[in-house]
């Protein structure tokens, strides 16, 4: 484990006014999912996406995805990238540039999906739509030993849903995988809940356990494929999980980087004091997030 302290200063000006932002945004509780979704898409309008990023759409059979392409990439490494939002939310353009940063950070191909969302459509769509992302890069020739799975939040807990559907299968398992504070407990069993309850300005226990019942159809969240934390995680591939001191769900980040040690896998976790939920999200404003970026692509391009 690896404890990173802000170089910029937790009481940083720029901090202050990113977390001043997030605490002014609506709840799902009062505006409903609908609204909460758009408001997701347009707040995609306060970044600056950088052009020198090839971008392109594809129709990946049943599932809607997007390439981004350093203008660099000379590689073969491909990242395929599942969003966050609380399964009920998000898409490739409210990711988009999170994305291209991690691409360029990389130097990897990335591919990001537009993966089903709840309530509309509930577990196990999601998780289907990314293992037939998955199977689609095989398809389509690209080594399993250049995939990198990645994921940020509900994704993040997708990600490893999906790395125990692969060995479920019998399929060849990625190369690495990425997680950036991952929700890989849909029981919301980790004391970070109420540890960080009050310092947590994205996430409260009460909005995740509403989201987990839209996305499990008041299915058993015990379920691994649900709550990957409770999977066998022996033979998963290396893996580097990102989490902030201040979040809800930091220790979700914990536990899965213990028992993935504990499983003879190679697991890294970074906490990063002070930070809140996906802080790399706002990567473009904090020094912070552009600095766990460089350490995701750092650890992507070490895998090989």
């Amino acid at each position: 484990m690896t404890i990173i302290k802000s170089k910029s200063g937790l009481n940083s000006r720029v901090l202050s006014i990113v977390l001043k932002h997030i605490s002014s945004r609506p709840s799902l509780e009062s505006i409903g999912i609908q609204q909460y979704r758009a408001f997701l898409e347009k707040s995609a309008s306060m970044f600056k996406i950088d052009k020198t990023v090839f971008y392109e759409q594809v129709d990946l059979d049943s599932v809607q995805g997007a390439w981004l392409t350093p203008q660099d990439f000379t590689g073969k490494k491909v990242v395929l990238y599942i969003h966050g939002g609380g399964f009920i939310a998000g898409s490739i353009n409210s990711h988009r540039d999170l994305v291209t940063r991690i691409a360029n950070a990389s130097n990897a191909r990335l591919l990001i999906i537009d993966y089903r969302l709840a309530p509309e459509h509930k577990f196990p769509a999601g998780l289907n739509d990314a293992f037939n992302s998955y199977k689609w890069l095989l398809n389509n020739r690209i080594y399993p030993h250049d995939i990198v799975v990645a994921g940020d939040s509900a994704g993040g807990g997708l990600a490893l849903s999906l790395l125990l559907l692969i060995k479920e299968k019998g399929i060849a398992m990625p190369g690495s995988a990425v997680f950036l504070s991952p929700w890989v407990d849909l029981e919301c069993k980790g004391k970070s809940h109420l540890r960080n309850k009050e310092k947590d300005p994205m996430l409260s226990h009460d909005m995740l356990y509403s989201t987990a019942m839209f996305y499990a159809d008041n299915g058993d969240l015990s379920n691994p494929l649900l709550s990957p934390l409770n999977g066998d995680l022996s033979g998963l591939c290396p893996m580097l999980i990102q989490v902030g001191s201040n979040e809800v769900l930091e220790d979700d980040a914990v536990m899965l980087a213990e028992k993935a040690q504990q499983s003879g896998v190679d697991a890294r976790l970074e906490i990063w004091e002070g930070m809140f939920h996906v802080w790399q999200y706002f990567a473009r404003y904090l020094p912070e997030g552009r600095e766990a970026i460089e350490k995701i692509g750092s650890f992507i391009t070490a895998m090989g």
